[in-house]
């Protein structure tokens, strides 16, 4: 087995003016606080065959990604690496909240109104910043081939949350995300090259009146880990399913009296006004931690050889509603209608003729679906002494906590063997449970493009998920 790592900045040279993605801001961007870079990991397995010997993951300081950006960088690659299949290349995004806007809809500054009209006639006027970020992109993974060198691998996760972290819909249950690392030594000498750090956090620590580039508390976790390694050790991010979890900034931590104080309460925890110092904070929190489990795993739990099966799920997600009648239901009824029969319609017309549409939509007569994808590794490591699985679960979206859970306690290699990247290869908005969409409501499931998003995600992965039990 060998391994490499490297980034690369992708930050715009004329960034100053460009739409910013992430919050329905007054102004474009006035400025940058910190770089926003592409990073990349290259998994050379075991095997003599040249099909699934390598896995590829690039973990991008972006808000989201669509599945024709996606899609675009993969080709890009494969012109110069054939052999790669899109299965063994995985696109993540961070999802940081200060970072160019991609697909138009935040074309027009203002608020909501404006949003929507970015979404119905802002296509994306960005198409030479994604080629430019694209290009250095390659350039990086021309690298990564360069620097293979032989490793072991091993993991550990560990729940973790000093109140740092806060479930924006469910306060009063005391959210606690695992923290999640793979680590990589060297073969020869046993010294750490890298590892992959994996939490679940919106990386919004600063608010929508930031008008200042930023890879969020993400570009800090790893920019504190080179400090303290003394740029040693590589160390990449990849956000995990964290759609109602928001870093705790201003809000306090009285979570049972933010949960009971109702409206207020949710506009404390949505309307954080935190300041660099959080980020910089937590970043430094979580890096602290992470680079102590790297550290901590011992000798013998580190495995020196690797097969995997990596596969991509592709399905069809309708444009419907469901059938049910709660204090949700109008302003739920309200969004869904303007939706279907204004902006999806108006957009579908638009998109045909876009570089990058935000969805890949199937259309008939006011029926509408999105196309997209779920990916899926299998890892088999085997050392002298002990063999292991883990998997690599991607999802299109922003997941929400408790279908996270789900996903875990389902995974075929269990809860503590399995690691989630959410917002890879596609994005299709928030993911949420029928109940949380029927029951309470509220500004996710109006973000999203259906309301059955999150149930036909979640059916499709535990279908998957049975096929590799039954093999």
């Amino acid at each position: 087995m060998r391994v490499a790592f490297d980034n690369i900045t992708i930050t715009p040279k004329n960034y100053i003016g460009m739409p910013m993605a992430g919050y329905t801001r007054p102004d474009p961007c006035l400025g940058k606080l910190d770089d926003i870079f592409a990073y990349g990991i290259l998994l050379e397995a075991s095997n003599k065959d040249i099909v699934n010997k390598y896995l590829l993951l690039i973990s991008l300081d972006l808000l989201k990604i669509p599945m024709s950006i996606a899609d675009y960088i993969k080709l890009k690659i494969k012109k110069l690496f054939d052999f790669l299949s899109p299965e063994q290349i995985l696109i993540h995004c961070t999802h940081t909240h200060s970072a160019p806007d991609l697909t138009g809809e935040f074309q027009f500054p203002g608020g909501i109104f404006n949003a929507i009209k970015g979404i119905m006639f802002g296509m994306n006027r960005n198409d030479k910043y994604v080629v430019y970020f694209v290009d250095k992109i390659v350039k990086m993974v021309q690298k990564l081939f360069d620097k293979l060198i032989p490793c072991k691998m091993a993991w550990m996760k560990t729940p973790f949350n000093p109140d740092i972290v806060i479930n924006r819909r469910h306060p009063s249950r005391r959210s606690t995300p695992e923290l999640g690392v793979i680590t990589f030594r060297r073969f020869d000498n046993n010294e750490m090259i890298g590892f992959i750090i994996n939490y679940a956090c919106h990386p919004t620590t600063l608010p929508g009146e930031n008008n200042k580039i930023s890879a969020e508390y993400p570009g800090r976790i790893i920019n504190n880990i080179n400090e303290l390694t003394n740029n040693t050790i590589e160390a990449v991010y990849f956000n995990g399913p964290s759609a109602d979890l928001n870093p705790i900034t201003t809000c306090g931590t009285n979570y049972n009296e933010l949960e009971n104080a109702g409206k207020e309460g949710r506009k404390k925890m949505y309307g954080q006004s935190g300041t660099y110092d959080d980020t910089q904070r937590i970043g430094n929190i979580i890096a602290k931690k992470a680079l102590k489990m790297a550290q901590s795993i011992k000798s013998e739990e580190y495995y020196q050889e690797l097969e995997f099966i990596a596969e991509v799920r592709h399905y069809w997600i309708p444009f419907k509603d469901y059938k049910y009648f709660t204090p949700a239901w109008s302003q739920n009824k309200l969004s869904f209608i303007i939706k279907k029969y204004l902006i999806l319609p108006v957009t579908k017309i638009l998109s045909e003729n876009a570089n990058f549409p935000a969805f890949i939509i199937k259309r008939k007569p006011f029926r509408f679906h999105c196309y997209s994808i779920i990916q899926y590794v299998r890892l088999r490591l085997k050392s002298n002494k002990a063999e292991n699985k883990l998997s690599i679960l991607t999802v299109p979206g922003e997941l929400f906590e408790d279908l996270g859970k789900i996903l875990f306690k389902k995974s075929p290699t269990g809860k503590e063997d399995t690691f989630i990247f959410q917002n890879a290869n596609d994005w299709i908005a928030y993911l949420f449970s029928p109940r949380e969409y029927i029951e309470i409501g509220g500004y996710e499931p109006v973000a999203s493009f259906s309301p059955k998003c999150g149930e036909y995600t979640i059916k499709e992965v535990l279908n998957l998920f049975d096929e590799v039990k039954n093999q």
